[in-house]
């Protein structure tokens, strides 16, 4: 009974042994794969952002001076040429004030030729000793003091003159009326701050997009980048533009670092107008016609079996195939227990090499190393393959593992 017993569990023993050191070559015969073809298209790698487009040069027009506006020349989206009158200022109170400021004027100029007068007299008496230093000295102050209060009433008349002239709105620049913030009748005060009256952009043919940039992204940005971008009132019609300056003053929006880019649009037809938003996309690399692979193949997770098989197919190539500053890392972690996994079998290797398992003419389970160049989200470009196999659509790349019934 006993000698039974153990005969079983040697039998018991042999089988669990067999199983142990035979299921990678079993699991690798039953294994099936799912594949994803290489072909041949465009790629674009790019940074999206939103931005507010904007005329490049607009200018603010005020009132140095407080007022009720009398009269308004102008109104949104009018052209106007630079020195025309937008609007007019009430001159009534202004009139009044200067002709209280000429009055004055004449009553200093009175004074000052009495004071005048009388100076010249008593210089010609002091010379004669007839009359006192002190009478000199006097007549000489009064003389003096009646010339600085002539000036100072000229003055108050120039000043007035000019306030005279700024009742009256001109614009400094060609171009169109965006903004129109006054109405006739209304008072404005110029005390504290110029009130804006106006806002005229220069040249509407010429827009401009402020785009706020993630830190994490605005290393990709440069100047001359080719930008796309829609708004919502034509979602299906796509528009293009031009990196023209990155500034460098952070902005903090919601405790993330962002920086300001200016894109210049060319804005001919019109369609554009400022205060539109904008989705953009910074181009941040583009290629035509290239091998692509899809990345569900790269990011493929091989079973420890399949990596079995496959050890000594990889460290053949590495060998042959990868750089000297890449090939002995490499084929290290070949034989280092804690790299050589599923996971992490390719970390050694630089952004520019990858590589995809494929069957080949034996139907054997092979692998390729290829150089990378665009990745997008979706695909990656095939520069070439490292062993020179020839680059070629129709290859088919394992992405993916199905088990047969």
């Amino acid at each position: 009974m006993k000698k039974s017993k153990w005969i079983v569990l040697m039998i018991l023993a042999i089988a669990l042994l067999g199983y142990v050191f035979l299921r990678p070559k079993i699991n690798i015969k039953k294994l099936d794969y799912n594949y994803t073809t290489l072909e041949k298209g465009n790629i674009e790698a790019n940074v999206s952002s939103t931005g507010t487009v904007e005329a490049i040069n607009t200018v603010e027009i005020g009132t140095q001076i407080s007022g009720t506006i009398k009269k308004i020349y102008v109104d949104y989206n009018d052209q106007v040429t630079a020195g025309q009158i937008l609007a007019e200022m009430d001159l009534k109170l202004l009139n009044t004030n200067l002709a209280s400021a000429k009055a004055n004027l004449g009553v200093s100029e009175a004074q000052l030729s009495r004071a005048k007068d009388e100076y010249e007299r008593n210089l010609v008496l002091y010379e004669k000793n007839v009359i006192s230093t002190k009478e000199f000295t006097d007549s000489k102050y009064a003389y003096n003091q009646a010339l600085s209060t002539k000036k100072a009433a000229e003055a108050a008349v120039d000043n007035i003159e000019v306030s005279r002239d700024y009742a009256h709105i001109t614009s400094p620049i060609d171009g169109t009326v965006i903004e129109r913030s006054v109405e006739e009748g209304q008072t404005v005060a110029a005390s504290f701050a110029t009130p804006t009256m106006f806002i005229i952009a220069e040249d509407l043919s010429k827009m401009q997009i402020l785009a706020d940039m993630d830190e994490s992204d605005i290393g990709y940005i440069k100047d001359g980048m080719p930008v796309r971008f829609t708004v919502q009132t034509y979602p299906e019609k796509e528009f293009y533009g031009s990196v023209s300056q990155i500034r460098l003053q952070p902005i903090e929006i919601n405790n993330v670092v962002n920086y300001q880019v200016v894109v210049d649009v060319d804005n001919k037809k019109g369609l554009l107008l400022p205060g539109m938003t904008a989705n953009l996309e910074f181009i941040v690399n583009a290629a035509q016609d290239v091998l692509l692979i899809n990345n569900s193949a790269l990011r493929f997770r091989p079973t420890e079996a399949m990596l079995k098989e496959i050890k000594p197919v990889l460290e053949q190539k590495a060998g042959t195939v990868l750089p000297d500053s890449v090939q002995q890392g490499f084929i290290e972690a070949l034989n280092h227990e804690e790299l050589f996994t599923p996971a992490n079998f390719k970390i050694n290797l630089p952004a520019t090499i990858d590589g995809y398992f494929f069957k080949n003419d034996k139907d054997k389970l092979d692998f390729r190393f290829i150089e990378v160049g665009i990745k997008t989200g979706l695909h990656t470009e095939i520069k070439r393959h490292l062993d020179d196999t020839p680059l070629q659509e129709g290859i088919r790349a394992i992405n993916g593992i199905k088990t047969k019934n």
